[in-house]
């Protein structure tokens, strides 16, 4: 069965940056089941070993984006009808793990360093908006490198001036959903979070000489089941956010000229 009708979307049109976070994540969420059937391998196993099934869950995902932008539908598949499709999106999937990866390290690495510096927590914070700021447009960048054909480097070449020629339009986009991202992670990180806080209180009290009376096992266990479910949460919400990102780039690409459009 195939989600055809009403549910045709097309990704290459002009859209607000409004209409791109609600529509691709109301998408997303709406076709989660048939995702999870489709992507749910490699979601087990980046559960399990991030690295190197993380690489996997993003070839899986930018396959049925890339299905998607060329059907205007999302079709029912699995893992075997789109393993033609997954391989040829390997080596650029791998890519774009890397830019994030670098990406992040970028912005977290300038945190930390303010904060070893000594230059308080809101320089910290300020640094960090900055850094991150700066770094915007590999965010077009990815999302040539994801939904695209066009090579490497003309996609960090004309990723950078679509994201400069419609830098408010992406700021605001790439804010709200990181903002709406970083808050849904957090409430499923809540279990993780307050069993370290509990191994943090059991560790005090241990210096001092009380006896912990809850079993190692128990806690061990608890503890596992707390990162599978905050893990589960933030690959998933990856996955429906980027919904909101292709039809973001689908906007972006709209805008530019009709030759620079004929080669992605």
């Amino acid at each position: 069965m195939e989600t055809i009708g009403e549910n045709l979307i097309q990704v290459k049109k002009e859209r607000s940056y409004i209409s791109c976070l609600v529509k691709g994540c109301s998408y997303g969420f709406k076709h989660l089941g048939l995702l999870l059937r489709y992507i749910w391998p490699s979601l087990v196993l980046s559960v399990v070993l991030p690295i190197p099934f993380m690489f996997m869950f993003a070839a899986q995902m930018d396959a049925i984006l890339r299905k998607w932008i060329e059907l205007d539908y999302l079709p029912n598949v699995t893992l075997k009808s789109m393993r033609r499709e997954i391989e040829l999106c390997a080596n650029r999937s791998a890519i774009k793990v890397l830019i994030y990866a670098f990406w992040l390290f970028l912005t977290l690495f300038s945190f930390y360093l303010t904060i070893f510096l000594g230059l308080g927590r809101w320089w910290a914070l300020l640094v960090f908006f900055l850094v991150w700021l700066l770094l915007l447009p590999l965010s077009v960048v990815i999302m040539q490198v994801s939904y695209s054909n066009i090579p490497i480097a003309e996609c960090l070449k004309g990723g950078v001036k679509i994201a400069y020629r419609n830098f408010g339009k992406l700021f605001a986009f790439e804010f709200l959903s990181n903002l709406l991202e970083s808050i849904i992670v957090l409430l499923g990180g809540i279990p993780l979070l307050t069993l370290y806080a509990v191994s943090i209180q059991v560790h005090s009290s241990m210096v001092m000489g009380d006896v912990v009376d809850m079993p190692f096992a128990l806690y061990g266990f608890c503890y596992v089941l707390a990162y599978v479910i905050c893990i589960f949460i933030l690959l998933t919400i990856l996955l429906v956010f980027s919904f909101s990102r292709c039809l973001m780039w689908g906007s972006l690409v709209n805008e530019v000229p009709t030759e620079t459009e004929a080669n992605s």
